[in-house]
């Protein structure tokens, strides 16, 4: 079994307390669009978790690669689509994504580079 590495379990933490704190703010008082988009975000960071527990060996790099990669497809798929309502999720993916991004190099203390490209 491969153990996680420090920098592993800061990323983990850090995405685990950004759940509860989002999970925190929502609220039926506030907009339906508002909710979807945190419910989303919690989404995107479940989904880097699995990734995280399915295959333990991938470094934070890679992981920060993958999501460049997710955002890049999203910036792809904007291209087909004319009308908010149907461009909306993809954007709210974008900013969604991008904030996970930030929050993973933050605790990962990775190094800021303009191209992440896996070594």
């Amino acid at each position: 079994m491969l153990t996680l590495t420090d920098q592993k379990k800061d990323v983990i933490r850090c995405l685990l307390e950004e759940i509860q704190d989002q999970q925190r703010q929502i609220f039926p008082d506030h907009a339906p669009t508002f909710n979807n988009s945190l419910r989303n975000k919690i989404r995107l960071m479940r989904q880097i978790l699995r990734i995280i527990d399915r295959y333990p060996e991938v470094a934070v790099k890679h992981l920060l690669y993958f999501i460049e990669c997710k955002i890049e497809g999203e910036k792809f798929l904007l291209n087909f689509y004319n009308t908010v309502e149907l461009s909306d999720p993809h954007f709210d993916n974008i900013d969604n994504l991008e904030h996970i991004r930030f929050l993973i190099r933050k605790a990962g203390k990775v190094k800021w580079e303009s191209e992440l490209t896996p070594s």
